[in-house]
């Protein structure tokens, strides 16, 4: 799926904003309004934090800026050119100021890719690679891309990880994704 899309963004000939928007749904398993919707205000370079404040389960999501997602938004704050007082994806041609509507982009990366594409699919493929490939433990999966928890006690006591105990896991998963993504073979042999 990662190699497929990228290379179906690419024939898509994405603008960067929208290319962007892409890659951090690829690097965070953020659901697409979360990306869209995301302010400079809350986004600490500096410190490599990324807050959401309003998500579909309604907790709000500390992230640690990976390597990958802290140069998409370095590149995003430069090509404002310093106008970057509010949305990271501003749009002047929408009602809530930040794009929206990218959806319209899926049927030209399936036809290019050669696969059906969606952008939630990219979440499907964070979870994927951070349970299958990495193994990394469910309830943590479920942190770094604010799924509900279940009703399950012990699992709630061991999901509240700070955003630094984040960290490594995220930079893991990020750097595998960057690899699959980048990976010249077929997308059967991704996995040797």
């Amino acid at each position: 799926m990662l190699p497929r899309w990228r290379a179906g963004a690419e024939a898509v000939g994405l603008p960067a904003p929208h290319r962007d928007i892409f890659l951090i749904g690829a690097y965070t398993g953020m659901r697409l309004g979360e990306v869209v919707s995301l302010r400079w205000e809350r986004i600490d370079l500096e410190r490599g934090i990324l807050r959401v404040e309003e998500t579909k389960t309604g907790e709000p999501l500390g992230l640690p800026l990976t390597r990958q997602l802290a140069a998409v938004l370095e590149r995003r704050r430069a090509e404002a050119g310093g106008r970057d007082k509010g949305w990271v994806f501003p749009s002047s041609a929408s009602v809530t100021g930040h794009l929206k509507n990218l959806y319209r982009y899926h049927a030209g990366i399936s036809m290019a890719a050669g696969t059906r594409f969606w952008f939630h699919g990219l979440r499907n493929a964070f979870i994927t690679v951070a349970e299958r490939d990495l193994m990394l433990p469910r309830p943590l999966t479920k942190r770094l891309v604010n799924h509900a928890r279940d009703d399950d006690i012990t699992e709630g006591y061991a999901a509240d990880w700070t955003v630094e105990q984040l960290r490594e896991p995220a930079q893991r998963v990020a750097d595998r994704i960057e690899g699959l993504m980048t990976f010249k073979g077929t997308p059967s042999d991704s996995h040797k």
